[in-house]
């Protein structure tokens, strides 16, 4: 790990009330004592007030708080100043400590360091950038728990049973000439399922996590003019897509990110499916039908302004086998032979809004948010984790496997144990007890600068 004293603006850089610096690194206190005037009041973890010169040019009026290692959060001497936020104070405040020795911090090298010195895992470790980029309840409230150690402690537990039937099974083989049995190979195979079945359900909590973090799509389709692009505008609450009552107005799929009912949500506008008068619009409406059969929730809109057509009968055979919510829009321009013709070939239930004056807008939200609980049981005890932490647990579950098959083929004890040593590198390596540095590298790169 570097020697190198670091610093960043951990706060925007924008002019505001307040701003924070961060130092770290062995030379911190050092470096503050030489230009803060009120040195001999510094004690750590109490705020101290005081100025910071440069030379003897008065820089700003600051509050500052000193943190001895390894009592901090890189778990190295530790200084935050919190000055005025004009970016004027706080270019001159970074250019002194350049001058003074210290070097601008890379993204995430807080973090990191407090990685390599043991202050956090590598779980832990990105749930921290996880809860600065939660883009929902569910992902903030994840985050938070994972911080707090939630994923690193069941890994913990798998991975102290893979070491206890690893060393009941390695003690066979110290004890070999002796005859004795630590464990019975059925007793171990009993272990190695368990083992198992408990990595099989935190891989599961893991994927949903995965897709609940990249959101939830739901895909609004129906025939050109019934009010696709309005209803996502109205779901946005802003202008998103081109509103118009030329039919064909969208020829592509728009994606725009909401939250609702705590869940991050993809809502996607797809091209109106009708017989295309043009390649342009085949390609629009082929790619609206992958949508029907990609999406979670599909959002199958009608205009309650005109009977229903030869497309829409289309439109409701094509979406009745997927999780769909029957809408019919334009309540406000509504004619009652319409939708009693609507209820005859929907034969489901539905619900009439209006997108143009947002009339049972905040029912159909509710809806949605039933439908997608409905869908992700459990999401409560899901964890945040991206393609690596899945695929590592993937390689766990495949070396379990493998010594519960050589455990019921009554293969070498020898062979077992390397099997049961994989699945433990391979959890290793989700908490960061080993890792390649590229993979490291990668990771932290992944967030802010001053954190």
């Amino acid at each position: 790990m570097s020697n190198e004293t670091i610093f960043a603006l951990s706060t925007a850089p924008i002019n505001s009330a307040l701003a924070l610096i961060r130092v770290s690194g062995q030379n911190s206190f050092t470096l503050i004592e030489n230009i803060f005037n009120n040195k001999k009041k510094i004690t750590p973890r109490k705020a101290v007030y005081g100025s910071l010169l440069n030379n003897d040019e008065l820089i700003d009026d600051v509050i500052l708080i000193y943190y001895k290692a390894p009592s901090s959060f890189t778990g190295e001497d530790m200084v935050e100043i919190f000055c005025h936020g004009n970016r004027i104070i706080i270019k001159r405040i970074m250019e002194t400590l350049r001058t003074h020795g210290a070097c601008d911090a890379k993204p995430g090298e807080f973090t990191k360091r407090a990685f390599l010195n043991g202050k956090v895992d590598l779980t832990e470790a990105e749930a921290i950038n996880s809860v600065i980029n939660a883009k929902s309840d569910w992902e903030l409230k994840s985050a938070l728990k994972q911080m707090h150690g939630s994923l690193k402690n069941i890994i913990n537990e798998i991975r102290n049973d893979i070491i206890t039937l690893k060393a009941d099974i390695e003690s066979g083989i110290d004890f070999v000439e002796e005859d004795i049995e630590f464990v019975s190979k059925n007793q171990a195979i009993d272990l190695s399922l368990a083992i198992f079945e408990n990595l099989e359900k935190l891989h599961q909590r893991c994927k949903l996590g995965e897709t609940l973090t990249k959101g939830i799509d739901i895909a609004i389709v129906g025939k050109p003019n019934v009010g696709k692009s309005s209803l996502l505008n109205a779901i946005l609450n802003k202008d998103r897509a081109i509103v118009s009552n030329i039919p064909g107005t969208t020829r592509d799929m728009i994606t725009e990110a909401v939250q609702i009912a705590g869940y991050a949500v993809n809502i996607i506008d797809t091209a109106g499916i009708e017989n295309p008068k043009n390649e342009i619009e085949k390609l629009g409406i082929e790619l609206s039908r992958k949508s029907i059969k990609s999406s979670s929730i599909v959002l199958a809109v009608f205009s309650a302004s005109e009977k229903p057509a030869k497309e829409d009968e289309e439109i409701i055979e094509e979406v009745k086998s997927t999780n769909v919510i029957y809408i019919i829009n334009k309540s406000d321009i509504a004619c009652d032979e319409n939708i009693i013709e609507y209820k005859k070939i929907i034969k489901d239930d539905f619900l009439l809004i209006s997108a143009k004056t947002g009339a049972n807008l905040d029912q159909l939200e509710t809806i949605i948010g039933k439908k997608i609980k409905s869908g992700i049981e459990y999401s409560e005890d899901s964890f945040i984790a991206d393609s690596r932490i899945c695929d590592l647990l993937q390689n766990a579950k495949a070396y379990i496997e493998n010594s519960t098959k050589l455990l019921q083929e009554n293969s070498g004890d020898e062979i077992i144990a390397f099997e049961l040593q994989a699945a433990i590198d391979s959890l290793n390596e989700i908490t960061g007890e080993i890792s390649p540095d590229d993979i490291l590298e990668s990771v932290f790169a992944r967030f802010c600068i001053g954190k």
